[in-house]
């Protein structure tokens, strides 16, 4: 039992016991509040009685008792108890002496406040503890001098207000994490003032001058990895498989894309009798489930950023294995047969050897005009492309602008139209069909894609071919409803097809390589099935619940690669239009059915939304003159003038 008016320690503070009952005893701390507390939280230190706390004074006593433990007991003292340091202090251990002692001792860094009593600490930890204080304190100081400096440039938009401090590194650092949204929330932008989101922190910094308009931090706000990926352990092919490469180097193939393309995938070539779509063959290298297949899931596919590229699989793997890289390349190769009619008689894929040569698009329509299996596969293009709107496909055309960074500087580039560009979006759209339906009759899981039908077959203008009107390819855009991936096989409306998947970049699209993977998987498996048995390391093709789960990852990272690619574009747009506050330049009206309506600035490639005046038509062009610009915010305001001005 706790005597009434006692002294005792209640989580290392004084307090005197009121009252005495058995199961709950009330207390007064130091601190003058009043509680009940259980027997056993309490440490008897005096009988008492004591009624009142001391006033707090310095004691002279308390020091000179400390200094005589620490010279007897330089390595330190585990325990010395209340009662034991106040008769070593005044001789008498009465409770206001108990109570001045712990006044004297509170905060000081030599000794450990304990219930029972205080530890020592030795010397060595003593002046580790000061030292730790000692910086704890500087950085303190550091930090407010930090604040009133950033608070003062940020507040007047002057940068010359930031004191040149290289120990206010740490805390840029925390708000530069803050403002490319990693890391959850800043508390140095809380006690800054700075609104909590990304955006208004990004502004603070550019109005400090710590970071220029050019950064861009929209790739890791949207959660992409900027790391280069790993590079493999070697570059041979899977011993499981065993290959056997169809001899191909006598076709005429062409690997034809933009002329800044550096990892080209696909090529088409023209025997007589079959279209031959070649595909770069990444899943002869890699295994599904290993570490590099991990890799490229995490990554969806490969990041094309204005400023630079971030690829979904090593360097190394992409200069070995992209076609017409080297002399001669390694092929997963679709063969076709077409009926008349453009429909699919006939698919044959196999492990193939080619030799391919690169064009660009511009370089492919100049070699179209001398070459018969280039003119051929135009014709078979074209018949596809009327097949498949006689299936009610939907054809969107968006003209399409290049932004390329140097140096922080970025240029803007019209991708011209060009018949080769639209021959080979067919061909790869023939190869996603065969592919699929070759897949569908195996009864695999596979990466098929598919997509409901417009919202309006009308508005989607359904089956009716390309549009020379602007407007109208926004208007179809708008009723398109989003493509799905999954294991299951349905119908993609947008492209007319009953069956379709994503074969052709495998090197820079992980769902193509997922295709790839059961592709080969069965192909071992064909070739094993007239073997004596088959080999114990056979591959297997991914079951319905691997591949769901795999594409669900997939979709997620490669949503987000997606999403950056346009922030960044914008970005960009937005840099330039913040260089030059005097932009004007023409833009057409996609929408007028509101107040607000969209236009396109053809010069880069971006799409607004602003007040049209009454009387404003789809298509129309109108003069714009910038108004705004906001990098962080990702948005820019324009006014409409007139055409003279």
């Amino acid at each position: 039992m706790v005597p009434l008016h006692s002294l005792v320690m209640y989580r290392t503070k004084p307090a005197i016991a009121l009252s005495c009952d058995p199961d709950r005893i009330l207390i007064r701390g130091i601190d003058g509040e009043e509680r009940r507390v259980r027997p056993k939280d309490l440490v008897l230190l005096h009988n008492g009685p004591i009624v009142a706390f001391p006033e707090k004074r310095s004691s002279a006593e308390t020091v000179e008792a400390l200094e005589l433990l620490q010279e007897e007991h330089p390595e330190g003292l585990a325990l010395i108890s209340w009662k034991e340091f106040a008769e070593l202090a005044w001789g008498d251990a009465r409770p206001e002496h108990i109570v001045a002692a712990w006044h004297s001792l509170l905060g000081n860094p030599a000794v450990e406040i304990l219930d029972e009593g205080i530890r020592i600490r030795s010397l060595e930890e003593h002046q580790k503890l000061l030292e730790k204080e000692k910086k704890k304190k500087e950085t303190a100081e550091t930090r407010a001098a930090f604040i009133d400096s950033f608070r003062r440039a940020w507040k007047k938009r002057d940068p010359a207000l930031i004191e040149k401090n290289p120990l206010f590194q740490p805390f840029f650092d925390e708000l530069g994490r803050c403002a490319r949204g990693l890391g959850g929330e800043s508390p140095l932008a809380r006690e800054l003032g700075i609104k909590m989101t990304p955006q208004a922190v990004h502004e603070a910094l550019l109005a400090t001058g710590y970071w220029n308009i050019a950064f861009n931090p929209w790739p890791e706000r949207n959660g992409c990895i900027m790391s280069p990926p790993p590079a493999p352990d070697g570059i041979g092919e899977r011993p499981e498989l065993e290959l056997e490469r169809l001899d191909l180097r006598q076709l005429s193939s062409y690997a034809i894309d933009n002329a800044w393309s550096n990892d080209p995938d696909d090529a088409i070539s023209f025997d007589g009798e079959r279209v031959w779509i070649h595909v770069a063959d990444p899943a002869s290298v890699i295994s599904p489930l290993s570490k590099l297949d991990s890799e490229a899931m995490a990554r969806g596919s490969t990041l094309y950023l204005p400023e630079r590229t971030v690829p979904m699989l090593n360097a190394s793997l992409v200069q070995a294995l992209g076609l017409g890289l080297a002399p001669e390349s390694r092929a997963l190769s679709f063969g076709i047969t077409l009926r008349e009619d453009g429909r699919i008689a006939q698919t044959q894929i196999v492990p193939s050897t080619v030799k391919v040569e690169r064009l660009t698009y511009e370089q492919a329509d100049a070699l179209l005009e001398t070459s018969p299996a280039l003119q051929k596969l135009q014709a078979l293009a074209e018949i596809r492309a009327a097949m498949r709107r006689g299936l009610k496909a939907v054809d969107i055309d968006f003209p399409e602008v290049s932004i390329k960074v140097r140096d922080e500087d970025p240029s803007f580039l019209p991708v011209p139209q060009t018949h080769s560009a639209r021959m080979v979006q067919e061909f790869m759209i023939l190869a996603g069909e065969a592919a699929a339906r070759w897949a569908y009759e195996r009864k695999i899981p596979f990466p098929f894609a598919s997509q409901d039908p417009p919202a309006s077959a009308s508005l989607a203008g359904c089956g009716m071919g390309p549009s020379q009107s602007l407007a109208e390819n926004y208007g179809r855009r708008r009723v398109m409803r989003g493509a799905l991936v999954s294991s299951t096989c349905a119908a993609h409306a947008g492209l007319g097809l009953s069956f379709y998947s994503q074969v052709t970049s495998p090197l820079r699209r992980y769902q193509d390589l997922l295709a790839h993977y059961q592709i080969h998987a069965i192909l071992a498996k064909e070739r094993q099935s007239g073997h004596a048995g088959a080999a114990a390391d056979a591959p297997i093709p991914l079951d319905s619940e691997t591949m769901d789960a795999r594409l669900y990852i997939y979709s997620q990272q490669a949503a987000k690669n997606r999403q950056a690619e346009r922030d960044s574009r914008a970005h960009w747009i937005l840099v330039y239009l913040s260089r030059h506050r005097d932009w004007r330049g023409q833009g057409l009206v996609l929408d007028a059915s509101a107040e607000n309506g969209q236009i396109f600035i053809p010069e880069f490639g971006y799409e607004v939304q602003m007040r049209l005046p009454r009387g404003t038509k789809p298509d129309e062009a109108v003069m714009l003159a910038l108004r705004r610009v906001s990098i962080p915010e990702l948005s820019a305001g324009f006014d409409i003038v007139p055409q003279n001005l």
